[in-house]
């Protein structure tokens, strides 16, 4: 709808301006959380900056996977569309790619600081899907990541976008607002149930399980093909399949039990 904000000579794209404020607004509410598991404020700050670093370089690597195939098949092209095929190249980002490389990141950080990355991501797991909601609203006003074609209700008729070829010749399901509202729901259902102290873990499988479940779906309303495409379902499908039993892992591993539930016999 609008890929670029226009601020007086300032031109901002849109999709770093949600990012961007998702991400301020994850640290405070991870900040606000992290005395449970004895975790510095500052850490938090320090740690989330590096991991960005690390979500914009995994996301950006995962997309350029999933569109060589794209390219090796049209290879007359990209000889002679060199500039273009640069371009195309490094267009684009996929959540998983940035998740993985964030959490890599957070755990090169926990490390480097002693701290346990389990009992880290019990801080970090909650603002994850809170982060994301709002980058999928930069994904609706920037026109990507766009949903099927659909002439229900609240469906949206994209304006002329130069960025995405086509985009406005139908109507749209609107599945990256859809997916925010998700995103906002699991993230307050998971900040709410981290104001106990949880076992170690315990949050970052919940969060795995249920968005992976959430993105395994909400892929058959997208409607934008630069996702590859592998036996009938989506890259993203895939690493969800894959993620699902790594959730399950984190809580067989760490029961949802408090350590005082524990002591108490509850």
């Amino acid at each position: 709808m609008y890929p670029i904000i226009h601020l007086g000579p300032l031109t901002i794209p849109s999709y770093g301006t949600m990012v961007l404020t998702g991400l301020i607004i994850g640290i405070l509410f991870a900040a606000y959380s992290a005395h449970r598991y004895q975790v510095q404020k500052i850490d938090i700050v320090l740690s989330t900056i590096l991991a960005s670093a690390g979500l914009i370089a995994g996301a950006k690597i995962l997309y350029m996977i999933t569109v060589i195939p794209n390219l090796t098949s049209h290879f007359d092209y990209v000889k002679t569309h060199i500039p273009e095929t640069v371009s195309y190249l490094f267009g684009g980002y996929v959540f998983y790619g940035g998740l993985i490389g964030a959490l890599l990141m957070y755990l090169f950080f926990c490390r480097r600081m002693e701290y346990d990355f389990l009992r880290f991501t019990n801080v970090i797991a909650p603002v994850i899907p809170l982060v994301h909601g709002f980058g999928r609203i930069g994904c609706f006003l920037g026109g990507c990541c766009y949903g099927i074609e659909y002439n229900g209700p609240l469906a949206v008729m994209y304006p002329h976008n130069d960025y995405v070829n086509g985009l406005g010749s139908v109507s749209r399901f609107p599945v990256q607002l859809l997916e925010a509202l998700i995103n906002l729901i699991l993230f307050i259902i998971l900040f709410l149930y981290a104001k106990k102290p949880r076992k170690d873990g315990s949050l970052l499988g919940i969060y795995l399980i249920c968005y992976s479940l959430l993105r395994f779906s909400l892929e058959f309303l997208r409607g934008d093909v630069e996702r590859g495409i592998l036996l009938g379902i989506s890259t993203s499908q895939w690493i969800s399949l894959l993620l699902i039993p790594a959730g399950i892992f984190l809580l067989k591993k760490n029961p949802l039990t408090t350590d005082t539930d524990r002591k108490s016999g509850i």
